[in-house]
């Protein structure tokens, strides 16, 4: 038996284990339960009730994820998940994470891959759902940043109009999409709870951490306590921050050559190699067999990671 397939089915067992105990902790939990509840209520008044409530009741990986959370401490991921939209627990995300890497193995073991190659496939599937939760969190953030201006010049409108400030969010509220209209009802609802207005915006920062926003909030909290135009204050912010995303938009355009330019440079050799490795196997295995193979590719891997490293850097143009 290879090595790497003993590897591969420790891995195996290890996923068995952690999920059989998930399954037991929660027909454990469910026991309790029942027990406890029936020193409360008939149980027959419970067995009536089994129907309404199987409507309300979550999906597996719902509850195995809960259960993860228990059992793993998740919570560095659950601000990137707020602030991505993602509708996803800490425990499905994990799950998640786990089942990619474990398909990405078995890709690379079918095929053959080197032992090393094998862990690189499980390393770089547990971080796709990572990336892309951080992916949809950018567009979020762009998105947010974009709606900013048409919200300022709802809110002005209102204003002048007549509406109260709080009237004038909820206009926004209603009238914007996602992400920022929903952002604006949950902190309108949050004030309407008792919560201060300061503590409130706050919050909406926490989900929605753009720089745009953070300053027109803060200007709006200063205006509540000195006074002054707002409606006029609202247009002036919405200029600048239109103005602020046509020339956001004009060094993207200008910059996107050198994006292009890093990803190809990245891929490419990537790409190649394993090209090579399915259409010659045995010429391509040579590279992992001698020292002089492995110094080249530690040595190629570092100039790939070097290289876009420095276009990345050359390409981010702060505006």
């Amino acid at each position: 038996m290879s090595t790497a397939l003993v590897y591969i089915l420790a891995a195996v067992f290890v996923i068995v284990t952690v999920l059989s105990r998930i399954i037991l902790l929660l027909i454990i939990e469910k026991g309790k339960y029942e027990k406890r509840l029936r020193k409360y209520v008939f149980f027959e008044t419970i067995k009536k009730n089994k129907d309404v409530n199987q409507k309300e009741k979550e999906s597996i990986i719902k509850k195995a994820g809960k259960s993860l959370e228990a059992f793993i401490n998740l919570s560095k991921n659950e601000k990137l998940l707020t602030q991505s939209g993602v509708k996803l627990s800490l425990g499905e995300l994990f799950i998640g994470r786990v089942m990619v890497g474990l398909i990405l193995v078995m890709v690379g073991y079918i095929y053959d891959f080197h032992f090393l190659l094998l862990m690189v496939c499980g390393a770089v599937g547990f971080h796709i759902p990572i990336m892309y939760v951080k992916k949809k969190r950018k567009k979020r953030l762009a998105a947010c940043s974009v709606q900013l201006g048409e919200a300022l010049g709802t809110m002005a409108n209102a204003l002048r109009a007549g509406f109260s400030f709080m009237q004038a969010m909820k206009m926004v509220a209603e009238e914007i999409d996602d992400p920022l209209g929903p952002e604006f009802l949950k902190a309108i609802q949050d004030i309407n709870y008792g919560v201060s207005v300061e503590d409130a915006f706050k919050s909406l920062l926490d989900r929605l951490p753009d720089k745009e926003l953070e300053i027109v909030l803060n200007t709006l909290l200063i205006q509540r306590s000195s006074g002054g135009n707002l409606a006029f204050l609202l247009e002036t912010m919405q200029e600048t921050i239109i103005d602020r995303s046509r020339v956001k938009d004009e060094v993207k355009t200008l910059t996107a050559q050198g994006k292009m330019s890093s990803v190809i440079i990245t891929l490419l050799p990537i790409a190649l190699a394993i090209y090579i490795r399915l259409v010659n196997p045995e010429y391509f295995q040579m590279l992992f067999s001698h020292p002089l193979g492995w110094t080249m590719v530690i040595v190629g891997s570092i100039n790939i990671i070097l290289g876009w490293l420095f276009i990345k850097k050359i390409v981010h143009i702060e505006v």
